[in-house]
């Protein structure tokens, strides 16, 4: 099925697979039976499978099916799936999970939709404007003259001129691109160049796909932009078509409300996959108990019989087997136990292998051979030795990663030799090992068998060497590496995820690999033929393109692209070869289904490794390493109680000293030390000394934390009492600054430092200081390239900076007076303002001196955009989430190091292939390569005229730029153009042929697999571990080192919000209690009977389900629109509208009339009303305010705001309720991360505009996105937050000469050159994506915690328990607190929204399985319960509801009497249904009986 073009043998392994199939269905049917009965074949929906691949197997050898031959290679594909019962059982569980995941995919497509009807009204027809070549006379370029020849009065000059327009040889296309440059008439939109207009013609960008001119492609548009892919593009196309102000909605209009779906379809598969999770683990658990039931009563049984066997001779002697068998199995289970405690398997083995063992593998031949192994084992056992050994290893690694090119002879040989002597190291080590060990016991240990294994093949590496094609380029050299699990517990933890997830997701994995193969086979069969048949529509020479799915290989290759997040470029050109329906199903089903299947793999991945280091042993210890280190610490420091009494003093001085960020605690330090360390590592334990070290440092964390209390106490007691200048060592040294503050100048100095602290402690200073900050950061904005060309705005810039430092040196030195140097030098804040004032006084030196623009003056200049930082530390919500963000640093530490040695094994690698692969001889008057049969390799290209041998900017040369290749491929930015490099690489110095090498695909997906995928989730597992101890640091001392699961989804129960402040979390509450209780007050009914029918009409279900269909009606109407729609057509619509506008007034004067005044207490009502109002407004004034007031830009708005009336049905979705609810209870968090990422941003930007102003405009770097004014800057930082575009943005950083100019003018400026330094450009890049990466996993953790808080189900409001109290009364007047059950129908039916079950309700009354007291009497409490529990509790929130209830009336007078249960209404209806069963058969027995004995007395009468 995976060759395109079978052999002729293919007919027969056909029929012989279909023989196979239909076999097997018989010998089912046979066995099973066919459809009567529970467990028949047809009962199986796996069965119909089978069957449905017999039917199209058959087919497809009668008929010529074409494109339906997917249909039997699809089903037979799924056969693989329904083989193995557990990835059967998976599949069924994943299938349920989907299904659980309705409700969110329907928020998802109408937030998209709503987005799009956005994107469809204000930037409908944008993309089609172009530079067209204007044949005027004179060179002249006016629009007016030239479109006045579309009217109607030009005759034929209209059909020429439209001609003329949709001619693509009449745009204009930059170097390399596809498609026409698009322009734009307003201000800030694109130029055309000269003797080029901006015209509307021809067709949309991307094949006429990308465009926002009909709703289909508005919303392909929006859904891009939520899966950010290649939406840079988009951004580039829009911005240059209608002005850069437009970046404005994508900035805060799109992408945030894409973010923000996307964050709630992450929360709620997580919420499903663990509650799915759950429901799997307690299932486990019952089948267990149920089988230890059987068990026991087994074993009863077993009892019973051997106890009434006693008297029977016969069975006495039939006794002693069963006691035998139990006793065998018992000790079978017992041994069972043994082993699952031990961990190991018992394998029996002969006794010749006992002896051979014995004999040849324990070498204990004499006593000075023993005494010896003694003193060798004594050695190897030395943790010393194993320090020798990690050293060697890390020397070995860092040798390996010293290769580059081009080498030297001399730098090779010395790698070679430096190989040689790390190879006998390692040799010795294991024939030390052995010699102390014996072979017995040092295979025993797994790491030494990997060891063995490793040099054996290291040795058999050098030997190939010499042999051409054999040589392994030192794979088991490089795999020395992962011999550091041994002794490094965060790389044994990377190790044993992935033997974790092959072991037990091996059942997921098995569908993940079943899923890409199946869409693999289905788009080569399916798309292949359009390949080759069209392939002139997507390329002008006719040749196929790099992606295509004319073979099974690229197939796969188009499959693993889309799973990586790559998939519209590829959908283009399968949508222009073969039709734009079948590709969109085909990308979208692979899309969604494989991203579904990626993430539950990496949930499972993630919960599994939680589980299971659940079950680690805590008892462990430190390894050799750790000790030899330990060692040397204290050889080098003195001995370890003088280490443990300075650094705990030192602590304590810390914290009695200010108000710090205190990035380093002494709890923390305790937490991030035992982030990994054996989690992973069952071969080390813990000592018994260290368990009662850790109890001492609990200890301490909660005496400091006392003292921290009871500082802040004392501090708050005292006032404002200064504290002390200086330290007690500057006291000690200058006597004299010990001055008397009770009389004379000390009396003053202390009054005027009191003075002081009262100012720096006031509100109004601090407020002062905000504006201050806020104004010095707005001035650096206008430091941009049109400056020097501004003289008025550059003095007074000047002016300004130097009032700054001086306010903020007035600052510094109150506060120096106010707190003293020791508190104000002890704050991390204080710190921070210190070096930014120290460096802008420095900076306006250098102005005044003259050495503004050359060498420290510059530099100090650029130091100066460290100044809006200082704005984090005046907001306490920035410093919550700094603090978070330096904890889960300092925790990560050791994954981030963890993901570079995994990285630094596949760079070496790569540099081993690729080393000085990447070049190519490129064409200078082309501007593209020449083909090998011209130039072959290098030599050849130096001696052609015209052709200049060129380096790609990213390769393997050497391993510091593979890293910066292996972040973009991890990325997914620019890592097609360096696979596309590799695949094309032949030998070194040779020119590239394309594909000659299309294998090394493997490679980028193997790092993409294990360097990322495995990587992100103990990076992910660690990050949520961090969360939790900064959470629990206080709060949870005794669980610190406890690793629980539950606790880091669940960060939000019971305590602070790691994100938030107390007000904050105070706000949250407020805003969940307002948004999650229904309204206080229900609208009573008119007593007026005209009002009273109008009231009945608005409030019923129907009236509202009516106005919903409406409410799609009008968004449909709305959807229509598209570009150059027939005046016909436009006015239809508007009718429309119109008709639509008529029936929602009707709706608003029959619910005004209704409802009166109470119609404005109910926020939809007043939705409603606002929309209305601004459509009739947007009716009648639009005209008089398009032409004087506001731009007709605005008016789509009001026109899309009526689509915000399908709100409404939010009202009826829980689950949507829920969602949304988790979201706004974590908008302040993500409000405080998005102000540290705005800063950040905005830091980085002035960063850009300061240093890379005049860089070369070439890839991403444009006249649109450049560095020169704050707003392009900001444009492209927001760009690259996504992680889009880096690579385009960084290529122009990486020039050197001659691909850039330093000494080249720049028209209009004094600064010359356009090149920047490629290292601070990388570091710009790389640093920017990292700490927004980090920050970006900061907003989408906030999200997805919040939607598990468990406090979420809601709860009656007071009026609600008064309505039914007063409604009981009436059927319960003598307060008895009991009802008969026959008037429970009618109570339920008496009472309001939203308790009421109106009748008929008999059902819904018997599933809520009421308890039945004496006298067929139910309980009030109990009808509430299950009441609250129909409305509001979700399916099994039954017991917890009725716990809280109870709780909540425990002391009530309301509280039910312990009475004695008779039944309950379920259980009556099933005694019920059982006695009519009885009676039936009880009748037709009787009547059966009469019959036969009449038949009787017939026959004897005869």
């Amino acid at each position: 099925m995976a060759m395109i073009d079978p052999p002729e043998w293919n007919g027969i392994a056909e029929l012989v697979f279909i023989a196979i199939y239909t076999l097997e269905v018989i010998v089912k049917v046979n066995a099973r039976g066919f459809c009567v009965g529970r467990f028949t074949f047809l009962r199986d929906p796996c069965n119909w499978l089978d069957v449905m691949v017999i039917i199209t197997g058959l087919l497809t050898l009668c008929v010529e099916l074409d494109e339906a031959y997917v249909l039997s290679v699809l089903f037979r594909a799924l056969k693989l799936i329904t083989v193995y019962p557990g990835v059967r059982r998976t599949a069924g569980v994943f299938i349920q999970s989907v299904k659980r995941l309705a409700g969110v995919f329907v928020l998802m497509m109408f937030g998209l939709s709503i987005l799009s009807l956005i994107g469809l009204q204000f930037f409908i027809g944008s993309l089609r404007n172009k530079c067209i070549m204007m044949p005027l006379p004179g060179n002249l370029t006016d629009i007016s003259w030239a479109t006045s020849y579309s009217g109607n009065n030009t005759g034929n000059m209209d059909f020429v001129f439209q001609q003329y327009t949709d001619n693509s040889a009449n745009y204009f296309y930059r170097h390399g691109d596809a498609d026409p440059l698009l322009c734009g008439n307003s201000s800030s939109a694109g130029v055309c160049p000269e003797d080029y207009s901006c015209l509307k013609a021809g067709g949309n960008p991307n094949y006429g796909i990308t465009s926002f001119d009909m709703f289909g492609w508005s919303l392909l548009s929006l859904f891009r932009i939520m899966m950010q892919d290649f939406w840079e593009n988009l951004l580039q196309l829009v911005l240059r078509a209608t002005g850069k102000t437009s970046v404005i909605f994508f900035m805060l209009g799109f992408f945030p409300a894409c973010f923000c779906l996307l964050s709630l379809v992450l929360a709620m598969v997580v919420v499903v996959f663990v509650e799915q999770d759950e429901d799997n683990v307690a299932e486990a658990k019952q089948k267990e108990e149920e089988f230890s039931q059987i068990l026991e009563a087994i074993k009863k049984r077993e009892e019973e019989e051997g106890q009434v066997s006693d008297g029977d001779d016969f069975t006495q002697k039939k006794d002693p087997a069963p006691h035998k068998k139990s006793s065998a199995a018992e000790t079978m289970s017992h041994e069972q136990e043994q082993t699952q405690v031990s961990g190991r398997n018992p394998r029996l083995c002969s006794p010749c292998w006992y002896a051979f063992a014995n004999l040849f593998l324990k070498w204990n031949c004499c006593g000075c051979w023993r005494r010896f192994k003694q003193c060798l084992q004594a050695f190897v056992m030395n943790p010393f030795f194993d320090l020798v050994i990690v050293l060697s290893i890390i020397l070995n690694t860092v040798f390996m990663a010293l290769e580059h090119y081009p080498m030297t002879s001399q730098f090779e040989c010395m790698c070679a030799l430096a190989e040689l002597i790390f190879t006998g190291i390692f040799i010795v080590e294991i024939i030390l090992r052995i010699l102390a060990m014996d072979p017995y016991g040092y295979f025993k240990v797994d790491w030494n068998i990997y060891d063995f294994i490793i040099m054996t093949g290291s040795l058999l590496d050098l030997f190939l060497q010499v042999v051409d094609g054999l040589y392994m380029m030192g794979i088991f050299i490089l795999l020395r590496v992962l011999r550091l699990g041994r002794w490094w517990p965060t790389f044994n933890l990377w190790m044993k995820t992935i033997w974790t997830s092959v072991k037990a997701l091996k059942n997921l994995m098995f569908i993940l690999f079943v899923m890409v193969f199946v869409s693999s086979m289905v788009a080569m069969h399916l798309f292949s033929k359009d390949y080759q048949v069209h392939v002139h529509r997507i390329s002008s020479d006719n040749t196929l393109p790099r992606w295509h799915m004319c073979d099974f290989f690229h197939a796969f290759l188009i499959v693993v692209r889309i799973l990586c997040g790559e998939w519209i470029e590829t959908m283009w050109d399968c949508m222009v070869v073969s039709g734009q329906t079948k590709c969109l199903i085909f990308y979208f089903v692979v899309l969604i289904i494989g991203n579904l299947l990626v993430l539950n793999l990496f949930l499972a991945l993630l919960l599994s490794s939680f589980c299971g280091s659940s079950h680690v042993p805590e008892e462990k210890r430190n390894n050799n390493v750790k000790i030899a280190i330990n060692r040397i610490k204290k050889a080098m420091c003195g001995t370890r109680t003088w280490i443990c009494r300075d650094k705990k003093a030192a602590d304590s001085k810390k914290d009695k000293e200010g108000v710090a960020l205190h990035v380093v605690t002494s709890d923390q330090n305790v937490g991030s030390s035992r982030v990994p360390i054996a989690e992973t590592e069952d071969e080390f334990k813990k000592s018994e000394n260290e368990k009662e070290e850790v109890k001492k440092q609990q200890c301490d964390i909660e005496g400091k934390i006392t003292e921290v209390q009871q500082e802040a106490e004392d501090e708050n007691h005292q006032g404002n009492t200064p504290e002390a200048c200086c330290w007690d060592s500057c006291y000690r040294c200058c006597p004299f600054l010990g001055i008397d503050t009770s009389q004379g100048k000390g009396k003053v100095w202390s009054n005027f430092r009191r003075t002081c602290l009262l100012i720096e402690q006031h509100k109004y200073f601090e407020i002062f200081i905000i504006i201050i900050i806020l104004l010095s950061s707005i001035a650096l904005v206008f430091e941009d390239v049109h400056l020097q060309h501004r003289s008025v705005l550059h003095t007074a810039l000047d002016t300004a900076d130097q009032v700054f430092a001086f306010l903020f040196l007035l600052e510094m030195v109150i506060k120096w007076v106010a707190l003293g140097l020791k508190k104000y030098f002890s704050s991390f804040w204080c710190w921070l303002d210190f070096v930014i004032l120290a460096v802008s006084l420095m900076a306006i030196a250098a102005g005044m001196l003259g050495y503004t623009e050359m060498g420290a003056g510059l530099t100090l200049k650029t130091l100066r955009t460290l100044r809006p930082l200082r704005v984090l530390s005046r907001f306490q919500g920035s410093r919550v989430v700094l603090k978070v963000l330096s904890g889960t640093l300092r925790s990560l530490g050791k994954v981030l190091l963890l993901i570079l040695v995994v990285w630094l094994l596949f760079n070496i690698i790569g540099v081993n292939l690729f080393a000085g692969k990447f070049h190519h001889c490129y064409n200078e008057t082309s501007g593209k390569l020449f083909p090998e049969t011209e130039v072959n390799n290098k030599t050849d290209c130096l001696f052609l005229a015209g052709a200049q041998w060129k380096t790609s900017y990213i390769n393997f040369d050497n391993v510091a730029v593979a890293y910066l290749a292996l972040l973009q491929v991890a990325t997914f930015k620019g890592w097609l153009e360096i696979m596309y490099s590799a695949v094309d690489s032949r030998q070194v110095e040779d020119q590239p042929v394309y594909e000659t090498n299309r294998y090394m695909y493997l490679y980028f997906i193997s790092f993409i697999f294990f360097g990322c995928f495995f990587t992100f989730n103990v990076f992910i597992r660690v990050f949520i571990d961090a969360l939790d101890l900064q959470k629990h640091k206080i709060f949870s001392l005794l669980n610190i080192f406890s690793f629980n699961f539950v606790l880091y989804f669940h960060l939000y129960f019971g305590g602070k919000h790691v994100f938030m402040t107390k007000d904050q979390q105070t706000f949250s509450r407020a805003l969940k209690n307002l948004c999650s209780k229904p309204p206080v007050k229900v609208v009573p009914r008119p007593q007026n009977h005209c009002r009273a029918w109008l009231f009945d009409l608005v409030t019923h279900s129907l009236f509202e389900v009516f106005m919903v269909v409406l409410i799609f009606l009008n968004m449909v109407a709305l959807m229509v629109e598209t570009d150059n729609m027939s005046e016909k057509a436009e006015m239809i619509l508007f009718w429309f509208h119109f008709v639509f506008i008529i029936i929602f007034l009707i709706e608003f004067l029959l619910k005004i009339i209704a409802l009166g005044k109470q119609y404005f207490t109910s926020c939809w009502n007043i939705l409603d009303f606002t929309v209305l109002a601004a459509t009739i407004l947007a009716l009648f004034i639009a005209d008089v305010a398009e032409k004087y007031f506001i731009s007709p830009v605005a008016f789509p708005i009001f026109r899309v705001a009526r689509v915000f009336r399908i709100l409404h049905l939010f009202h009826f979705t829980r689950g949507i309720q829920r969602l949304l609810l988790a979201f706004v209870m974590s908008l302040p968090a993500l409000l405080n991360i998005c102000f540290l990422l705005f800063v950040l941003m905005f830091s980085y930007s002035i960063f850009g505009m300061f240093n890379f102003a005049f860089v070369k405009k070439e890839a991403m770097i444009d006249d649109m996105f450049n560095f020169e004014t704050f707003g392009n800057s900001i444009t492209c930082m927001f760009v690259i937050t996504t992680r889009a575009g880096w690579d385009s943005m960084l290529i122009p950083f990486l020039n050197t000469l001659p691909d850039c100019d330093p000494d080249i003018e720049n028209p209009g400026f004094t600064v010359r050159g356009n090149c920047v330094s490629p290292a601070v450009g990388i570091i710009f890049c790389t640093s920017y994506i990292l700490l927004s990466l980090l920050l970006v996993l900061h907003l989408y953790i906030a999200v997805i915690l919040e939607a598990f808080n468990p406090d979420e189900s809601e709860q009656l409001s007071d009026d609600d328990l008064q309505m039914f109290y007063k409604t009981w009364r009436k059927f319960d007047p003598n307060a008895s607190q009991v009802i008969q059950h026959s008037q429970l129908s009618d109570l339920c039916d008496s009472l309001r929204a939203p308790l009421r079950i109106p009748k008929a309700n008999t059902v819904s009354l018997t599933h809520m399985d009421l308890p039945r007291l004496p006298g067929d009497k139910i309980h009030c409490l109990d009808v509430l319960i299950a009441l609250t529990a129909e409305v509001f509790g979700e399916p099994g929130e039954r017991d917890t509801l009725k716990a809280k209830m109870e709780e909540m009336f425990g002391s009530s007078s309301l509280s039910k009497d312990p009475r004695e249960l008779v039944t309950s209404t379920q259980r009556r209806k099933q005694e019920e249904a059982a006695a009519m069963v009885i009676q039936r058969a009880y009748r037709k027995h009787h009547r059966h009986t009469e019959g036969g004995v009449a038949l009787r007395n017939g026959a004897s009468g005869v």
